[in-house]
């Protein structure tokens, strides 16, 4: 049984059929912890490329031995392609409050890929011919939730200048005023990955996320996709949070002064209170692709289809699409030049 993206049911892959998540039985790994794959005298690798340390778990269904980190709790056994939910990585205080589930398939996301490379006009000519697919992957990515009202009191110095001239002068005048500003901003919702496998920049650049579409957590959406545990708490991601509220207030509170000529910060000061934190799984498409010996992670938003990545750059390429453009503007403006000089 997989969760089908389009029509939001688990979807049997045999028959077709399609039974609502509420209905669904998840085929737990239940009798299986995770033993360390070092403990276990395993003779495959016993680290990932991450250097994370690996576990072998025991396939519910046909008892065969699978290797993963520690964090990921859904996967799928590589002997008989059933889907697995280590049980013991959503239970309790693991048991996230909220999930996002996904809208877009793997196909979605791997079309996307093709118009993200292809529209980017900077690229080497081959690199959408010769740059591998190593993997694509949807994942439920942990994320912390903080809400927090922002106490904000900022003091700054102004100034307004007026300049006039007569038949013999030129006037300037100078007005000094003081300036302060205080009051409050409420924050929902805002979103730190509590994953250390994940790139922050890259998860920050996938927002925004829709939270009218957020469900309670059922673990019927993770049926056909990997999902991890967090393993960065909400302890230690609330700095990145407060962090992120508070740039956003001190620019709200800046942009309430205006018609001043210039402005200058004395004092400000930013406290947090009201705070607390929710739990949830947010999707994600993930695409590793290598070329020329290099590794390029690509992104997306496994809800609204926003893609990101990071690509190779051409000089060639740029020589071509914008030195003539260049050439084009300098002859156009010395032509206005001369008509008008």
């Amino acid at each position: 049984m997989e969760f089908n993206p389009k029509t939001q049911k688990i979807k049997c892959p045999f028959c077709d059929s399609e039974f609502d998540v509420k209905d669904y039985v998840a085929n737990h790994n239940s009798n299986s912890e995770g033993v360390s794959a070092e403990d276990a005298g395993t003779q495959n690798q016993t680290t990932d490329e991450n250097n994370q340390p690996l576990y072998v778990y025991s396939c519910g269904s046909c008892g065969g031995e699978i290797l993963a980190t520690e964090s990921l709790g859904s996967l799928k056994c590589p002997f008989c392609s059933n889907n697995i939910v280590v049980k013991e990585k959503f239970d309790g205080q693991f048991k996230p409050d909220f999930i996002i589930p996904f809208k877009h398939t793997r196909e979605d996301a791997m079309n996307a890929y093709k118009g993200y490379v292809k529209s980017k006009k900077l690229l080497p000519k081959v690199f959408f011919d010769e740059n591998h697919i190593d993997e694509l992957k949807g994942v439920y990515v942990p994320f912390w939730l903080y809400n927090a009202t922002e106490n904000y009191r900022g003091s700054f110095d102004a100034t307004k200048v007026r300049t006039w001239t007569d038949s013999d002068y030129r006037y300037t005048e100078t007005s000094y005023y003081a300036v302060d500003r205080a009051g409050s901003e409420q924050f929902e919702w805002v979103p730190v990955d509590g994953s250390k496998e994940m790139p922050d920049d890259l998860m920050e650049s996938l927002e925004p996320f829709d939270r009218s579409a957020m469900v309670p957590f059922n673990m019927g959406y993770l049926a056909g996709f990997f999902a991890n545990k967090y393993n960065v708490s909400a302890e230690e991601d609330r700095g990145r949070a407060i962090d992120r509220m508070r740039t956003s207030t001190t620019n709200d509170f800046r942009r309430t002064i205006s018609g001043y000529s210039t402005l200058t910060p004395r004092s400000e000061n930013i406290s947090s209170s009201e705070e607390s934190v929710k739990y949830a799984l947010y999707p994600v498409y993930l695409l590793n692709t290598s070329w020329e010996g290099n590794n390029y992670l690509f992104a997306m938003n496994g809800q609204t289809g926003k893609f990101v990545g990071n690509l190779p750059f051409s000089m060639k390429q740029a020589l071509k699409y914008y030195f003539p453009i260049a050439g084009i503007v300098t002859v156009i403006a010395f032509i206005l030049f001369s008509i008008f000089a």
